[in-house]
C-alpha cells in the first residue's frame, strides 16, 4: 500500500479543523513547516473566517484592559495580548492643552477599539462633534477619522444628551459593513448616531473611501407610528449588537431600538415579556437569530437566574420570543449584566452579605470580593474572568487571536 504523502494543501485542511486557536499556536511551534503553514495570510484568513475569536478580557472606560486570567480558557492568549498590546493607548496624539480631555473608550469590536475625546476649542462648553479614533493595541496603530462635513452636520438640529458631556454616539460598525472591503482585514466602518428632539439622525464613515456619508434619518413621529406609545423623542441605552442590527433599550423599557446595518434603517422592536425592566443581553444564538439573556431575582424566594429567550420567525414571517432555558444563580451573590458582544455576555457579582450590610456595587468603595464572569451562548457555562477591586458599570469585550495570528485591524 503506498504510504500518505501529507502535501501542504493537506496539512492545512487538517489545521483548519483545529477546533481553537490556542491548538494552531502550539502546531506552529512543532517544527519550521508547520509554522510557515500556519502564519501563511491566505491560511491565516481561511482560519479566521470559521472561527470566531475567543473573549480575551474587557476594557472599562477607567480602569483599562483587564485580561482574562487562569483558569479561564483564554488565559494564556489574553496573557500574550496584553504584554504585546498597548492599552494605555500611548501612541495615540496628546491634547495640545493643558486643560483638554483625554480620549476616553467608546466601543470595542473584532480587536478593534472606537476613542474620542472633546477637541482643545478653548470654549468652556462641551464640544457636540467629538474627535474620534479607532485604534488596533496590539499592533499600536491608530486612524484618526476626519471631521464629518458641515453640509452633513447640518442635518443635526436640537440635538439631546446622550449621557453626561456627549451629544452623539459614535461605534464601529461589524466588519464588511458598508463601504469596506471585506477582503480586507484592516478596513474598518464607523457609525455616528445623534438623538435629536425630532429625530433620529445617523452617519457612517468608511476607511476604504476615507469618507462620511449621510445614512439614516426618521422623524420620531414616524418611528413611532403604530407602536401605540408617545411620539415624544424616547431615551434610550446600552447599545448592543447581534446578527447585523444593533439594538438599544428605550426608556419604556418593553420596546428596543433597532439599527439594521444591512438597510441603514430604524425601527422598534418588542422585548419578551419576561424581560419589561430587567438588565438584558442581546447575543448571536446561532442560524441568523438573535437570543437574549435577562437576568431577574425573585425577592420572595431568593433564587436568582439567567432567562435565555431566542427570537423565532413562524410559518408566516411573524417573529416570536420563545423561552429557551432558565439558568439559575448562586442566590448568596448579587448579580449584574455588565457586556455583551455577540456570542458573550459578561457578568458581575459580589456577595450578597455586602449588600445586606449597606454596601451597593454603585459606590466608589473599595470591594475585594467582587468578580467578573464571562458565557458562551454555545456551553451556558460561566468562566470565572478575573477579581476587580471596584465597580464597573459597563465593560466593553474584548475578543482576539493570539498575537501570532491576529492580523493588522487597522
Amino acid at each position: 500500500m503506498a504510504s500518505l504523502v501529507l502535501t501542504d494543501d493537506l496539512l492545512s485542511d487538517i489545521f483548519l479543523r483545529l477546533p481553537e486557536p490556542a491548538d494552531l499556536v502550539r502546531t506552529s511551534a512543532a517544527c519550521v513547516p508547520f509554522r510557515r503553514l500556519v502564519t501563511d495570510r491566505a491560511f491565516l484568513r481561511r482560519f479566521r473566517a470559521l472561527h470566531p475569536a475567543p473573549l480575551l478580557g474587557f476594557l472599562d472606560v477607567h480602569n483599562g484592559f483587564h485580561p482574562a486570567l487562569p483558569p479561564h480558557a483564554s488565559a494564556p492568549a489574553a496573557r500574550a495580548v496584553s504584554l504585546a498590546a498597548d492599552f494605555s493607548f500611548s501612541f495615540l496624539p496628546s491634547s495640545s492643552s493643558s486643560t483638554g480631555r483625554g480620549w476616553v473608550v467608546r466601543d470595542v469590536r473584532d480587536g478593534r477599539v472606537l476613542l474620542d475625546r472633546a477637541p482643545d476649542d478653548g470654549g468652556d462648553s462641551p464640544s457636540f462633534f467629538t474627535e474620534i479614533a479607532v485604534c488596533d493595541p496590539l499592533h499600536r496603530r491608530c486612524v484618526l477619522l476626519p471631521e464629518i462635513p458641515d453640509d452633513l452636520a447640518a442635518a443635526v438640529d436640537h440635538p439631546l444628551r446622550v449621557e453626561f458631556d456627549r451629544w452623539g454616539e459614535p461605534f464601529l460598525a461589524p466588519h464588511g459593513h458598508g463601504d469596506t472591503d471585506d477582503d480586507d482585514e484592516a478596513s474598518f466602518a464607523v457609525i455616528w448616531m445623534a438623538q435629536c428632539k425630532a429625530k433620529l439622525v445617523a452617519f457612517a464613515f468608511s476607511s476604504t473611501t476615507g469618507q462620511w456619508r449621510a445614512v439614516a434619518s426618521l422623524p420620531w413621529r414616524d418611528l413611532m407610528s403604530g407602536v401605540g406609545v408617545s411620539s415624544r423623542s424616547p431615551a434610550f441605552s446600552g447599545r448592543q449588537y447581534a446578527c447585523g442590527s444593533f439594538y438599544w433599550v428605550m426608556d419604556w423599557r418593553d420596546k428596543l431600538l433597532l439599527l439594521d446595518t444591512g438597510r441603514m434603517e430604524f425601527s422598534i422592536a418588542d422585548l419578551p415579556p419576561v424581560c419589561h425592566r430587567r438588565q438584558i443581553a442581546i447575543v448571536e444564538a446561532g442560524g441568523d437569530r438573535i437570543g437574549m439573556f435577562a437576568l431577574r431575582d425573585h425577592v420572595a424566594d431568593g433564587a436568582v437566574s439567567l432567562h435565555y429567550t431566542v427570537r423565532q420567525d413562524d410559518a408566516n414571517g411573524a417573529s416570536h420570543w420563545q423561552m429557551k432555558k432558565t439558568i439559575p444563580l448562586d442566590p448568596g451573590f448579587r448579580h449584574y449584566i455588565r457586556g455583551a458582544m455577540e456570542r458573550y455576555i459578561l457578568l458581575l457579582r459580589f456577595p450578597e452579605h455586602l449588600s445586606s450590610a449597606g454596601v451597593h456595587v454603585s459606590s466608589s468603595a473599595e470591594i475585594q470580593d467582587l468578580e467578573c464572569f464571562s458565557m458562551d451562548v454555545r456551553t451556558l457555562q460561566l468562566e470565572r474572568v478575573c477579581q476587580l477591586k471596584h465597580h464597573i458599570l459597563r465593560a466593553y469585550i474584548y475578543t482576539n487571536f493570539p498575537p501570532l495570528l491576529s492580523p493588522q485591524r487597522v
